[in-house]
């Protein structure tokens, strides 16, 4: 019997692709992409493209995700050193207000890492008409790219609350943050990721958990600053649902903490068999 191989899957996300809760689609291209190349993802093939950006209430955006097939499983990996920062990098967007908005923005947070380094470029992404999706707002994402491969990032995003007609929009408007305060907190953001060490940022504990966890039955280690809520979470939920247990290493010096576990020996089922 033979079974289909799926060479690279495609799909089309419309909706709301930044907001102040969640990791935006800039973060999705910037961080979470590279972190599945550590684990054996192809990186030709992998990518996100930003069709239209929507935000809320009306949302309107719209990207392109595509995946290569993993041959057989992902790799296990021993990754514990994040490096030096080297670099940061940024894209600020806007949509349905003045571009302003971003200069804004990049000059309060270049305000704040510059002092710190020098290789800081934050880049613009205006959006109108039918790519600026159907609601107004702006936000920002950073990047710190380190010495030894790591990407560690912050995001958020400002737009008018979900209100139930367009009278409410108004209300709200008095209420948005400043673009100055956006960027300046962003970039305070970006140095607190950075000084709690860690091979990924907190937002991406989870995934990095998940990652080892669905490896072969293989030892990986990894290291992460302070535990997030959401990690720990995932951890629970590895060890329900997959039967794997990580140990834990506190290291009180650093005030991070060394992760290492035995993979699943999860596979590609999709792969051509007979």
């Amino acid at each position: 019997m033979n079974l289909v191989i799926i060479v690279r899957l495609e799909i089309t996300f419309s909706g709301i692709t930044n907001d102040s809760k969640d990791p935006s689609i800039d973060t999705f291209r910037s961080t979470t992409l590279p972190i599945l190349k550590q684990f054996g993802v192809p990186a030709e093939g992998l990518e996100l493209k930003i069709e239209s950006r929507g935000v809320a209430p009306k949302g309107g955006g719209e990207v392109v995700l595509s995946v290569p097939m993993v041959p057989n499983s992902l790799k296990a990996i021993k990754w514990v050193d994040e490096g030096l920062v080297k670099r940061i990098r940024g894209v600020s967007f806007s949509t349905r207000v003045s571009v302003q908005f971003e200069n804004t923005m990049i000059h309060a947070a270049r305000g704040i890492l510059n002092p710190f380094l020098s290789d800081v470029h934050i880049f613009t992404d205006h959006k109108a008409g039918a790519q600026a999706g159907m609601s107004p707002g702006y936000g920002i994402s950073l990047v710190a790219e380190t010495t030894s491969g790591c990407v560690i990032s912050v995001d958020t995003a400002v737009s008018y609350s979900r209100g139930e007609d367009d009278a409410d929009l108004e209300d709200d408007r008095k209420d948005l943050i400043p673009a100055e305060e956006v960027g300046e907190q962003i970039a305070s953001a970006l140095l607190g990721e950075i000084k709690q060490g860690g091979v990924v940022d907190s937002t991406h504990q989870g995934l990095l958990f998940l990652l080892c966890a669905l490896c072969p039955k293989d030892v990986s280690e990894v290291r992460v600053g302070k535990l997030s809520p959401y990690g720990i979470e995932a951890l629970r939920h590895i060890r329900d649902f997959l039967g794997v247990k990580f140990v834990m290493k506190p290291d009180a010096s650093t005030g991070t903490v060394n992760l290492m576990c035995l993979g699943s020996g999860f596979q590609n089922l999709s792969r051509k068999v007979s």
